[in-house]
C-alpha cells in the first residue's frame, strides 16, 4: 500500500483504505457517480471517519497526487542524470518497477480522467531536477536547457502515460527499448530499421 507522512499507524490505514475504495469504484463508475456515502460503504467506515481524513472526493485524488509525486521525487534523487538524459535501460527499469508497482494503478486512475493537472505536475517535477542538474553540470544556455528538457520529459512522460492507459501493453523492455532507442538514436533510428527491410 502507498503511504504517506503520518504519525498515527490507524489513521494511515483509515486513510489507504478509503483510497483503496475510491480506486475500487473508479474502476466500476465514473468518478461523478461516486458519493462519500458509497466511500463509506466500499471502505466500512462511517461519514464522521471519513470527513476526519478528508473534507471531499477530490481530497482523496490530491492525496493520491501527493503520494504518486513523492515517489517520483525519490526515484530521481536515486538517478543518476545521465541515465535519464541518454535513456539507459537501467533508469528505464526503475521507472517501469515503479509505474509496475501500486503505483501504477493509482496513475492509471489519475490519468485516465484526463487530470492534465497531476501530468503537468510530473513533468514539471521531472524538467526542475533535471534543470538544475544540467545548469550546475553544462554550459548549455539555459533557455535552450529549458527547451530540451520541456521535449524530452513530456515525450516520455507521454509514453508512460499511453502504457499506463492501454494497461501495460506493451510489455515494460519493449517500452524500455523504444524509449532507450530514441533517446541515444532519435526517431531516424527507426526510419532507417523499417526502411532497410
Amino acid at each position: 500500500m502507498l503511504y504517506r507522512n503520518c504519525s498515527d499507524p490507524r489513521a494511515r490505514a483509515t486513510r489507504d483504505e478509503i483510497i483503496k475504495a475510491y480506486a475500487e469504484l473508479l474502476s466500476q463508475r465514473d468518478r461523478d457517480y461516486i458519493s462519500v456515502n458509497d466511500l463509506c460503504e466500499a471502505s466500512n467506515i462511517n461519514r464522521t471517519t471519513f470527513y476526519r481524513h478528508y473534507k471531499t472526493i477530490a481530497d482523496i485524488e490530491a492525496d493520491i497526487e501527493d503520494i504518486v509525486l513523492s515517489r517520483f521525487k525519490v526515484l530521481l534523487e536515486n538517478t543518476d542524470l545521465d541515465d535519464f538524459i541518454y535513456g539507459r535501460k537501467q533508469f528505464l527499469e526503475k521507472v517501469n518497477e515503479e509505474i509496475m508497482s501500486e503505483i501504477g494503478f493509482y496513475s492509471k486512475i489519475l490519468l485516465a480522467n484526463q487530470n492534465i493537472n497531476f501530468l503537468e505536475k510530473i513533468n514539471y517535477t521531472v524538467r526542475e531536477k533535471l534543470k538544475a542538474t544540467l545548469n550546475s553540470k553544462t554550459s548549455i544556455p539555459p533557455a535552450q536547457i529549458d527547451m530540451i528538457l520541456t521535449f524530452a520529459v513530456a515525450g516520455r512522460i507521454a509514453v508512460y502515460r499511453k502504457w499506463i492507459i492501454d494497461g501495460f501493453s506493451p510489455s515494460a523492455e519493449a517500452v524500455s527499448e523504444i524509449l532507450e532507442k530514441i533517446s541515444s538514436f532519435g526517431f531516424d533510428h527507426f526510419l532507417r530499421s523499417y526502411s532497410e527491410e
